[in-house]
């Protein structure tokens, strides 16, 4: 017992160990920078030591992966792995050489040893597209002091939980669109053909809102060209990133292959989108504008535009497939445990009064719903391995690694570990809220850990809560089958098939008693002419547009005419002839006309734009109120 003592004590003193933290130190972990003396290893192996599969020349394990599934089945091939060599093994892919690691103790200790800069795996297709377009690098694959200067800029808005919390209003605006959808593509029994895409909808809605004060219209019946365009590019540009990722990507871009053509191209119009909107957003900067998001972040950070182009791009990216595919497993946990779901509707309903929009305040006061969505991104998590890239020489468990070693970090095998987790294949939200939590924090990774955590997270738990409440509230989701629905990997863990779910309207007695107050009536009052101003506007514009149009077209034709040359200008039915002189000031005059009408423009767009915000928090209200005995959507007969 001395001994141990004094082992914890000598850890402790070390000048490799944060002790600002809160998460306790483990004991077992077995990391130590390269040339510290640990008095239970004295030789450590080499990392040829390593146990791992069978790794043939060129292939590596290849072949073997494919025998257990192929490459969608290669997370169970990897839990599997563990199993056989242990907490720690090496394996090859192809010339992708790594160790992975899948044992609480290991991940804390890798954690402790955390450098200033965490390195994660190289991006090099990303990094190809930005270095042949003179695109800046953004979060995901920046490295060093450069990642440190951004993040810092990013993470004063994205980790603050009373910053994040300050967006749920916005995340609230899409999920009435949300429910509205759910309602309108439901079958008679209450399925959804592909809930899967129509989730993946949702999450680019919100987040492109979020990041983009922009409202794309995913959720709309028919998509417009801007919203298709942009889903393409995103599938486009992912399926042809995780070719490239396991083929040289000098080879394609050197050959100019399809592969490379298609990532381009991809690449190119979400860049496009991106500089439109934020440069849409940065022209609007003002003092009033400083609780925008991303006008706070830009004044703030003195960041340049290309690095917020790169930035913003990346987060969503990172945060559309993960966030869909985090409440699609959710909603089939909890469909598949009715007695969960009745406890999680009954604590909603105990917090939130009949009509009240659920805020960020009221997910504070609703433990069982932050503890279903944990214990749901722990049976099944989105992210199933993580990386590091080890930027020193460093002793982890019993083996020496080299400066540079890929580290694969498999969440899906820590999620699972039966030391940590008693009952591990239940779904079991109860044990989150235990009054003495003995859960090991490194067996839950979700999001990453330690510098290079997801920025993100912060916002996805609070879409995920909201949306959650929401679902549940109006809902009660049935399981349509009791057969089992495995995992393929494909970025992230998906359905194998469509979930086997139905959305059913619950029938509250409470809902039923609703009276419309006076308030209620003058909202939708308000309402009502705000949405018959906008159109009006949207009118007015299109005049202002065509006024604008003709006269470009008529300067462009005058500053086309020779020297010289009398210029015919016609008056009702009559031309008149004018110098070239008088010609020049009347193309001056029109300028200005031109810069007149732009301002108007403009001018009316703001306001359309303001009453759409006020439309927004109205629809909030109103339907969170009256749910379907409410109708706001315009005639489109």
């Amino acid at each position: 017992m001395p001994q141990k003592r004094n082992f914890v004590s000598m850890l402790l003193k070390s000048r490799f160990i944060s002790v600002q933290s809160s998460i306790p130190l483990s004991t077992v972990s077995n990391l130590k920078a390269a040339g510290q003396n640990d008095p239970h290893l004295t030789c450590p192996h080499s990392m040829s030591a390593l146990p791992g599969p069978t790794n043939w020349p060129v292939l590596g394990s290849f072949m073997d992966i494919l025998r257990k599934g192929g490459l969608q089945r290669q997370h169970e091939a990897l839990a599997g792995y563990h199993k056989q060599f242990g907490k720690i093994f090496r394996m090859k892919l192809g010339s992708f050489d790594s160790v992975h690691i899948g044992a609480p103790c290991l991940l804390e200790a890798l954690y402790r040893e955390e450098s200033s800069y965490p390195q994660r795996l190289e991006i090099k297709p990303w990094k190809a597209y930005r270095d042949y377009r003179d695109e800046a690098y953004g979060l995901l694959i920046l490295e060093g002091k450069d990642w440190q200067r951004v993040r810092s800029a990013f993470q004063q808005k994205l980790m603050k939980p009373t910053e994040v919390g300050k967006l749920d209003t916005k995340i609230n605006e899409v999920l009435v669109d949300f429910v509205q959808h759910i309602d309108r593509i439901c079958n008679k029994d209450g399925r959804i053909d592909d809930l899967y895409c129509e989730l993946n909808k949702w999450s680019l809605e919100s987040i492109c809102l979020v990041l983009y004060e922009k409202r794309f219209g995913f959720l709309q019946p028919n998509l417009g060209e801007e919203a298709l365009n942009f889903i393409t590019a995103i599938k486009t540009m992912m399926s042809t990133f995780g070719l490239m990722m396991v083929t040289p990507v000098e080879f394609h871009r050197s050959l100019n292959t399809k592969i490379w053509k298609d990532h381009t191209h991809a690449w190119d119009n979400l860049f496009k989108t991106a500089k439109c909107h934020i440069d849409h957003r940065l022209t609007k900067l003002s003092t009033k504008d400083t609780e925008d998001f991303l006008c706070k972040i830009y004044k703030d950070s003195k960041l340049s535009k290309k690095e917020m182009y790169a930035t913003i791009t990346e987060m969503l990216i990172g945060a559309v497939e993960t966030t869909a595919n985090s409440l699609s497993w959710a909603i089939f946990n909890i469909s598949r445990n009715p007695d969960i779901q009745k406890k999680l509707y009954e604590e909603i309903e105990r917090v939130l009064p009949p009509g009240q929009v659920p805020s960020a305040e009221d997910i504070r006061n609703m433990p069982y719903l932050k503890a279903c969505l944990k214990e749901s991104m722990r049976i099944t998590p989105s992210v199933p391995f993580t990386t590091r890239t080890l930027d020193k020489e460093t002793i982890l468990g019993e083996y020496m690694l080299p400066k540079g070693t890929v580290l694969t970090i498999n969440s899906h095998v820590l999620g699972s570990n039966e030391e940590c987790f008693d009952e591990w294949t239940q779904f079991k939200p109860e044990r989150w809220l235990q009054e003495k939590n003995t859960i090991n924090p490194f067996a839950y990774i979700p999001f990453g850990i330690g510098k290079r955590m997801c920025i993100g997270r912060r916002l996805a738990e609070l879409q995920l809560q909201l949306t959650l409440c929401w679902l549940i509230r109006r809902y009660d989701i049935v399981a349509t089958d009791s057969d089992p629905v495995d995992t393929i990997h494909s970025g992230t863990l998906k359905p194998s098939r469509d979930l086997p779910v139905a959305f059913h309207r619950r029938t509250s007695k409470a809902a039923e008693d609703v009276n419309v107050t006076l308030e209620d009536q003058q909202k939708i009052n308000i309402f009502a002419r705000n949405t018959s101003r906008v159109t009006e506007l949207k009118d007015e514009i299109e005049v202002k547009k065509k006024q604008l149009q003709n006269l470009e077209d008529a300067c462009e034709d005058l500053m086309m005419l020779d020297d010289g040359l009398l210029i015919p200008y016609q008056i009702g039915d009559v031309f008149i002839s004018h110098s070239q002189e008088e010609t020049q000031e009347m193309l001056e005059a029109a300028k200005g006309e031109e810069r007149a009408l732009e301002e108007e423009m403009e001018a009316l767009q703001s306001r359309v734009t303001s009453i759409h915000q006020l439309l927004g928090d109205l629809k909030v209200q109103l339907y969170a109120k009256f749910g379907n005995n409410i109708n706001l959507e315009a005639d489109e007969s």
